[in-house]
């Protein structure tokens, strides 16, 4: 008995079909991958373009605005603030955009370009990278000896700390590059590199390493290390500033012989001082989470590959290779690390309301003081913070009559607080800063003579 088929496979059906059907189908399986194609080179050029932007809006309007505002200009601090900023947006300027036409193009259109563009890469991103470390160790110097730093951080050593950063990037990038000491020792990639319209700048393993560890590892760990020096700090100082509070107000109650606010004051007190340490640790994990999720992958690709003996398509290439398109996705992670820098560093309320200004956006924009830390400022200190010294110890002068009868079993706590008795020329630094840590001198409450109010630390 006949038995129609059943189960054919797709050879079978393939060659029962006419040429003009395969034609047909082929020619559709190709336009289908060609509108792909072109719809994923339209959204990758666009969030590029858009980066891109971004980083120049970002970085020219931090530059302005210290240009612009002479107060702005006054703080030696933000001299680094702009160099991170220059930093940045030559990053936009020299190094993104022919990375993003090459990566919607597909290949490397600017030939011999090649080679100055990758030392332009290299000397940008560890320009970048060092202006934060510098910034790290300004900050640290300052909170840890706000006097001492007072005095030497002038804009000359400002300038030569910067100048050293700079020179460094540009010794570790265009003359390796130009002497070609950077490349890898394969004739193969020697040969194809430019021929092929690739500008994979493939790293021998001394220059990879070495490159790596001025560029990235070293500053990483001086941020380390500063910037859990600084938590430490901040986390002392305000346990102290909320001693002085709490000394005040419960002088303040007990001179109005109210024994249960006296209690509820140390516990608002205690709440305050555990959410600003929080606030502490929450801005400063964020300046270093950036950093390090940008670049740390990077890096470490960057030190990997070099010790790839297989091309990344071949069948039993594994760690440490890695495809061109894996390595071209955490090289843009680090880049973008330029854009999100004005945003960690020169978004304090000085900045915010120089920004509204330049940008005419008035009431649109936010200038209602919010309560972060400036780790780009003078020292850190809170946008919304009521609690000065200066206040703090009038008015516990003011109070000493009424409170040595009342806190005579807390006054050997107080006897332990730091001098920040010591004056200073400049008004502003002198609410602002905090009290200097270095100081060993302790003090009673007797010794605090009303004149402290002019300046305190």
């Amino acid at each position: 008995m006949y038995q129609p088929f059943q189960h054919l496979d797709s050879d079978q059906v393939a060659s029962w079909q006419s040429p003009e059907m395969l034609m047909n189908k082929s020619v559709s399986r190709e336009s289908q991958r060609r509108k792909e194609l072109v719809a994923g080179q339209i959204v990758t050029g666009s969030l590029l373009l858009l980066l891109i932007f971004w980083t120049l809006f970002g970085n020219i309007l931090v530059c302005t605005a210290v240009m612009r505002f002479r107060h702005l200009r006054s703080r030696v601090t933000n001299i680094f603030i702009v160099s991170l900023a220059v930093s940045d947006l030559l990053v936009a300027l020299l190094v993104m955009p022919w990375k993003a036409v090459a990566e919607v193009a597909g290949h490397w259109p600017f030939g011999a370009f090649c080679d100055i563009w990758v030392a332009f890469d290299i000397m940008c991103s560890t320009a970048s990278i060092l202006n934060l470390c510098v910034i790290s160790v300004d900050r640290y110097w300052a909170i840890s000896s706000p006097f001492r730093y007072e005095r030497k951080m002038t804009q000359r050593v400002a300038l030569l700390m910067i100048s050293t950063a700079w020179a460094l990037s540009v010794l570790i990038s265009f003359i390796p590059v130009q002497l070609s000491w950077h490349k890898s020792e394969t004739e193969d990639h020697l040969l194809s590199n430019h021929s092929t319209g690739n500008c994979d700048s493939s790293l021998n393993r001394t220059y990879a390493i070495s490159s790596s560890l001025i560029s990235f590892y070293i500053p990483v760990a001086i941020m380390i290390v500063t910037y859990t020096r600084i938590y430490r700090i901040a986390q002392i100082q305000i346990k102290r500033i909320s001693t002085l509070e709490r000394a005040a107000e419960h002088a303040q109650s007990c001179r109005s012989n109210r024994v249960d606010s006296c209690s509820r004051h140390h516990q608002t007190s205690l709440r305050t001082s555990i959410k600003k340490e929080t606030k502490v640790l929450k801005t400063l994990s964020i300046i270093m989470g950036v950093f390090v999720c940008c670049w740390l992958p990077f890096f470490i690709l960057n030190c990997m590959v070099p010790f790839c003996d297989r091309s990344p398509g071949h069948p039993q290439a594994g760690l440490p290779c890695v495809s061109e398109t894996t390595f071209d996705i955490f090289v843009w992670f680090g880049w973008a690390n330029s854009s999100l820098n004005p945003i960690i560093y020169a978004f304090n309320a000085d900045f915010r309301k120089v920004f509204s200004s330049l940008l005419g956006c008035g009431h649109w924009c936010s200038t209602t003081p919010v309560e972060t830390v400036n780790i780009s400022n003078e020292l850190i200190s809170y946008n919304q913070d009521t609690l000065f010294h200066k206040d703090i110890v009038t008015a516990y002068v003011n109070m000493i009559p009424n409170v040595v009868d009342c806190i005579d079993d807390n006054e050997d706590a107080f006897d332990h607080m730091s001098q920040i008795s010591q004056t200073s020329a400049n008004n502003e630094l002198a609410t602002d800063s905090m009290c200097e840590l270095d100081s060993e001198v302790d003090i009673s409450l007797h010794k605090i003579t009303p004149s402290m109010s002019n300046g305190i630390h």
